[in-house]
């Protein structure tokens, strides 16, 4: 199942900027038609439309995709959204050049597609007019986005949404509303890179995190405008009781006429409100979860690994213990002159069967023979069951070993079926 929303561009230098990112590092897969790297689909743009008294240098349209259909964390899924978001750019504008630039950093982690279309239609040489609404429009014979993106989900055996209802925008097609390089759009990208980043758990992580990027220093190599989040509760009208939230903006500009520019988060995008930025604080507190979860398992299994290894260890050294007197002996009786040994065998043969009276006559004590060759009975059979011990643990270690294994496995399983609820 996937969604669509469009906003135009009035510079596709910005928008293609801003959806790469500023070390073309957000996409995780890319297609364009126009071959020259980054920054070459915006100059075809701006060279198409600067003689012209176009306002819009490319048609801005975004795709998501449920994570039930497309793993993100999958690189096959991953390149099929990117291959599904250009087929809907040459379904919608098949003479027109095209960038399709794939995230998985958005809200929930969901793979989605951002489109850029220059405005311009190769073959006419006119402007694009069509696919430029959500819905179909009632007069005329043109369609919205959705309708031909749904036609297209159905040929490749996808689902699609059952109401076609417009959501509010989010912060990423909403900032082409605002002016390029205006302290708006930058309090809203800003506020973007801030919820998006792993650490902002929470407000005060949030926070955080925005106190960080006031340390940071912008293209001209000037530290970036200070920025702060304000949080108050509202105490009259229809939001009486909720807490609301504002950026301030250091304005070196005067484009306000005062030494800071604010903003309400709302007016900028639901997404930055306290409602909409929970969904962002609540994904990454999962995954932080998630991976203290993990990290915690790998521990538990590296120590009773080392257990096991150390009592096999244990057990192998008892056992050479246990062979060492007899291994021993058998060394001392070959240090032993060899006519010692036959005096001794003669001293047995001759003291078989003495008396009492004959008991202090050279010769060997039976009794300590027999002491020696329990001895050695016993000693073999303690590193027999010393060996079986050995080779049950190796067993017990292998079949733990796998549990665990199986047990990731299931977990991995259980929170792919689950997914997450959050929005894109």
């Amino acid at each position: 199942m996937s969604t669509t929303r469009y906003s135009p561009s009035t510079s596709a230098a910005d928008t293609e900027r801003y959806i790469r990112g500023k070390e073309d590092e957000r996409g995780v897969a890319i297609t364009c038609d126009v071959p020259g790297g980054p920054g070459a689909f915006a100059r075809r743009a701006q060279a198409l439309t600067q003689n012209t008294k176009r306002n819009v240098e490319a048609l801005h349209y975004r795709q998501s995709f449920s994570d039930e259909e497309f793993d993100p964390k999958n690189p096959e899924d991953v390149q099929r959204v990117n291959d599904l978001g250009y087929q809907l750019a040459k379904r919608m504008h098949p003479d027109s050049d095209c960038l399709v630039v794939t995230h998985t950093d958005g809200r929930g982690g969901k793979a989605h597609n951002h489109v850029l279309v220059v405005n311009h239609n190769n073959r006419t040489g006119k402007a694009l007019s069509d696919y430029r609404t959500f819905h179909d429009r009632k007069a005329g014979s043109q369609r919205g986005v959705q309708s031909v993106n749904d036609e297209l989900m159905r040929e490749h055996g996808l689902s699609v949404v059952k109401t076609l209802e417009y959501a509010p925008k989010d912060w990423e097609l909403r900032r082409e509303d605002f002016a390029e390089g205006g302290l708006d759009r930058e309090m809203g990208d800003r506020m973007s890179a801030a919820l998006a980043d792993p650490r902002a758990t929470d407000k005060a992580g949030l926070e955080a995190v925005i106190e960080d990027q006031n340390q940071q220093l912008g293209d001209d190599g000037d530290r970036v405008p200070r920025m702060r989040l304000r949080t108050a509760v509202s105490k009259r009208g229809k939001n009486v009781g909720r807490e609301t939230w504002t950026l301030y903006i250091e304005d070196r500009r005067g484009e306000s006429g005062r030494a800071e520019r604010r903003k309400r988060t709302s007016a900028l995008s639901a997404d930055f409100t306290p409602e909409g930025a929970q969904a962002f604080l609540d994904y990454h507190q999962q995954q932080e979860e998630q991976e203290h979860e993990r990290s915690a398992r790998e521990a538990e299994a590296a120590e009773r690994a080392e257990r096991i290894a150390a009592a096999a260890r244990q057990c192998r050294d008892d056992g050479d213990l246990e062979l060492d007197p007899r291994r021993r002996r058998g060394a001392e009786r070959e240090d032993r002159p060899a006519d010692r040994g036959a005096e001794e065998a003669r001293g047995l043969r001759e003291g078989h069967g003495r008396g009492d009276e004959q008991a202090d006559r050279p010769g060997v004590d039976l009794a300590d023979v027999r002491q020696h060759v329990a001895a050695d009975r016993e000693c073999r059979e303690q590193a027999e069951r010393d060996r079986e011990h050995a080779r049950r643990v190796r067993a017990e270690s292998r079949r733990e070993a796998t549990e665990c294994r199986l047990a990731e496995l299931d977990r991995r399983g259980a929170e792919e079926s689950r997914g997450y609820s959050l929005g894109d």
